[in-house]
């Protein structure tokens, strides 16, 4: 069986595998090493635990951003904001800080 057939057959048989990427990325490491893209089916367990690393740093920062957003939403809703109001423009200068 092939590693593209193995993959495959992975990807059919368990729904937690099912959105396997065809590639990682394993970023930098450094001045050790470049970031590179290898296909999954020859990745080692090595390059995934590096991949996760770097989707995890990714998702970190995916997440701070949504909690700077929500703060900005939410504290404009206290503010008083409604739809089309600019949202920076609702908070006062003074407010305390959140």
């Amino acid at each position: 069986m092939t590693a593209n057939a193995k993959l495959a057959a992975l990807r059919e048989r368990s729904y937690s595998l099912a959105s396997l990427p065809a590639s990682v990325r394993i970023p930098a490491l450094a001045g050790r090493r470049d970031e590179w893209i290898k296909p999954v089916e020859t990745a080692s367990l090595d390059d995934i635990a590096f991949a996760l690393l770097g989707l995890q740093e990714k998702a970190s920062a995916l997440y701070r951003e949504i909690d700077a957003l929500r703060g900005l939403y939410d504290l404009a809703r206290r503010n008083g904001a409604v739809g089309g109001d600019i949202a920076v423009d609702t908070v006062p200068e003074a407010e305390e800080r959140v």
